[in-house]
C-alpha cells in the first residue's frame, strides 16, 4: 500500500472513494462532480492542508484530507455558487431531502459565526488561532479491515506534531458509531459543547514526532 499525496487528477478517485464511505451524507447528494468541486477547493484553496491518498497499485483505497483550513466550506459555496445553483435547478428533487437542507443552513451558520468572530478578532487585534483537523478521511468499504484508516491517521498526526502543533480537532455524526469507536481506540476524547452536550467534536493531545 503506497501512501502519497493527492494530486488534481486524483480527485474523481477522491470523489468515489467519498461516495462509497458517505452514501448518505448531504456533499453524496449533491453528486460526484459537487464532491469533487469540493475536494478540489480542499486541495487548492488558501490552505495549510495535508492531502494523501493510500493507493493499492492505481486504485485509491482511501484518503485523508487535514491540516489549517480557511473557510472548508464556505469557500466552497463561494466559488462554486453558480455550478450549485445550477445544479439545484436542474435537479430539484434535491430541495425537498431534509440532508441537502440541513447542510445548505449549516453551510450558512458556519459563514456568519466564522465573519462574526474574525470581525471580533479584528477589533481586538488578534490573529484566528490555528487549528490543526480532520477535515475528512475515507477508506473504501472493499478495503476497510487492512488498517488503512489508521494509517493515514498516523500521518496526519506525524505531520500535525512536526508542525508544532500539541493538539488536533475533528468532528464526527454523533450517530456514526463506528468512526468514533476507531477515533476513540486511536486516542481521540469527545469534547462536551458549553452545555455539557456531545454533538461531534473531538480531540487528541499529540506526543512526540517519533514515527
Amino acid at each position: 500500500m503506497e501512501i502519497r499525496p493527492i494530486i488534481e487528477s486524483d480527485l474523481t478517485s477522491v470523489a468515489h472513494v467519498h461516495m462509497l464511505a458517505f452514501p448518505s451524507s448531504g456533499l453524496t447528494q449533491l453528486g460526484i462532480e459537487a464532491v469533487r468541486r469540493y475536494y478540489l477547493w480542499q486541495l487548492t484553496g488558501p490552505h495549510d492542508s495535508l492531502c494523501i491518498g493510500a493507493f493499492d497499485g492505481v486504485k485509491m483505497a482511501g484518503f485523508c484530507f487535514a491540516g489549517v483550513f480557511r473557510g472548508a466550506e464556505t469557500g466552497f459555496l463561494q466559488n462554486n455558487i453558480l455550478f450549485l445553483i445550477w445544479h439545484l435547478v436542474t435537479h430539484p428533487t434535491l430541495l425537498t431531502r431534509d440532508i441537502i437542507l440541513d447542510r445548505v443552513a449549516y453551510s450558512v451558520r458556519a459563514f456568519r459565526q466564522l465573519m462574526r468572530h474574525n470581525r471580533k478578532l479584528a477589533r481586538e487585534g488578534k490573529l484566528p488561532t490555528r487549528s490543526f483537523g480532520i477535515l475528512s478521511i475515507a477508506v473504501n468499504p472493499e478495503c476497510q479491515g487492512a488498517g488503512i484508516g489508521r494509517l493515514l491517521m498516523q500521518n496526519a498526526e506525524l505531520t500535525a506534531c512536526k508542525q508544532g502543533f500539541g493538539s488536533m480537532r475533528l468532528s464526527v455524526k454523533p450517530e456514526n458509531h463506528q468512526a468514533i469507536i476507531f477515533y476513540e481506540k486511536s486516542g481521540w476524547q469527545k469534547i462536551p459543547a458549553a452545555d455539557g452536550v456531545w454533538r461531534g467534536l473531538m480531540a487528541k493531545t499529540l506526543g512526540d514526532c517519533h514515527g
